[in-house]
């Protein structure tokens, strides 16, 4: 399908210090240069101090200075001729996936994920034509990756760490549930292990269940996640995570959804979590650079699995990610929270799910293998019935205190969803042609709103009665 080609733009970061050596690639042509910046610089070390700040948002304009500081440093002179190429290149469907290769820790450690092109004012982060990820290629700290695609069915294993204060995992289990739902069980099979999780639990699980994708909700730092020892909760570091995952050669995606578990260390290459996991030979990982809050943690997910599975590009998780980051962007582009998630990726393209018989939409119809594409059908807005839901909607002071403000805030997503759903609709009424691409993701993260909405409300009903 056109939406799963694409272009990769491959920026390699090399040296020891600053002025450090930039290497640009794409399709065979190669542009160079130099970079001069590093996290160990007070004005980096204190801007990266600023956007990790959770409670606090740093406004959109300052997010844009700061990708637009580090997109002009990468794209000058022929690299910059070079991205032009692949930018006006692309195909009508194609994306560009962005490979960032930082072989410097200290150059590893600045927000990348804040990349923006500071003319058109546009964050690649919330671009769905880009895919921006990173890569691990030096021979001397990282091995040949496993191969990515997974075998049918797909096991995924999601690990829930109960957390007495803060980490509330039933709702981003629940968006995950949902997103996932168009899967037949023989395509992809689930398994929750929630509680109070301790390391050998968790790895005789490993050893017995063997999951493709594991995902992991817990309290984590840079150097090791949380789990249960001795009825307390003990950082697990990342040596540990790194020996345990690195027995269980069936992982081809780790998410590790907790703070702080995908910063880099400015000093020491390799040395973070995320980073460690990719030594083992797992080709992709996600994880989070900054704290993040809870309801922000739950959406990612939520969008991340919903475009997994019926997203543009199905299976791609670098597709993924990006559709994912945008729906964040969309929500709130005054937070960092879609720039917070990293993605490694040690792999020539994000396909790790395939369907080369069916489609998640049509399992239960196979297409035979003569058949052409399929037509798309015709979208289906339903602005009636979508306005009708948010007018039932009740006020929002029924909810507790600790969960009004999510209530409040997906509420104000869905409309302003809908808001651009309207568009869409008076211009299919007077006959223009849709991008069917922007307007499914629409409707995409108008679902995802909504049933995260009607799981909060089902689950205060249970309460009161």
């Amino acid at each position: 399908m056109p939406a799963c080609q694409a272009q990769n733009f491959d920026i390699a970061i090399f040296g020891v210090e600053s002025p450090y050596t930039l290497v640009a690639e794409y399709q065979g042509q190669t542009g160079d240069g130099y970079f001069h910046h590093d996290a160990l610089q007070p004005d980096w070390a204190e801007t990266i101090s600023l956007l990790a700040a959770t409670q606090t948002a740093p406004g959109e304009p300052f997010i844009l200075n700061i990708g637009g500081l580090l997109f002009d440093e990468l794209m000058q002179g022929s690299i910059r001729d070079l991205w032009v190429e692949a930018r006006t290149g692309l195909k009508a469907g194609q994306h560009l996936r962005v490979r960032l290769n930082l072989r410097p820790p200290a150059v590893a450690a600045l927000p990348w994920e804040t990349l923006a092109d500071p003319r058109r004012r546009r964050t690649l982060a919330a671009d769905k034509s880009l895919a921006l990820v990173r890569t691990a290629t030096d021979a001397e700290f990282v091995g040949r990756p496993r191969a990515l695609q997974a075998e049918r069915p797909t096991k995924m294993l999601i690990v829930a760490v109960e957390e007495a204060e803060s980490i509330d995992a039933s709702a981003e289990i629940s968006h995950i549930k949902a997103s996932l739902a168009p899967l037949h069980p023989t395509h992809l099979q689930l398994e929750i292990l929630q509680g109070r999780v301790d390391l050998q639990t968790l790895r005789r699980r490993l050893d017995e269940y063997r999951p493709d994708i594991l995902h992991i909700i817990s309290h984590g730092e840079a150097d090791g996640l949380y789990l249960w020892e001795n009825a307390e909760l003990t950082l697990v570091k990342a040596s540990q995570w790194a020996a345990m995952l690195g027995l269980v050669d069936s992982v081809k995606l780790v998410f590790l959804n907790a703070c702080l578990a995908g910063q880099p260390d400015n000093t020491k290459p390799y040395s973070g979590l995320a980073q460690r996991l990719l030594q083992t030979g797992i080709p992709a990982v996600i994880a989070m650079q900054f704290a993040v809050l809870d309801r922000a943690a739950a959406a990612f997910a939520g969008f991340l699995y919903a475009a997994l599975v019926v997203g543009p590009c199905p299976g791609a998780i670098d597709v993924a990610v990006s559709i994912a980051r945008s729906a964040l962007f969309l929500s709130d582009p005054e937070r960092i929270d879609y720039a917070t998630p990293l993605l490694w990726l040690n792999s020539a393209d994000g396909m790790i799910l395939r369907w080369s018989d069916t489609s998640p939409q049509s399992i239960s119809n196979p297409i035979p293998a003569s058949a052409p594409d399929p037509v798309p059908p015709p979208l289906v807005l339903d602005i009636e019935g979508k306005e009708e839901w948010l007018a039932r909607l009740p006020s929002p002071s029924i909810a507790p205190p600790e969960l009004r403000f999510d209530y409040l805030e997906r509420k104000k997503q869905a409309e302003k969803v809908l808001h651009s759903l309207r568009q869409d609709h008076t211009a299919q009424k007077s006959g223009k042609a849709l991008d069917f691409r922007r307007v499914t993701e629409r409707l995409e993260i108008f679902n995802v709103e909504r049933r995260f909405i009607d799981n909060l409300l089902e689950r205060l009903h249970r309460t009161d009665r």
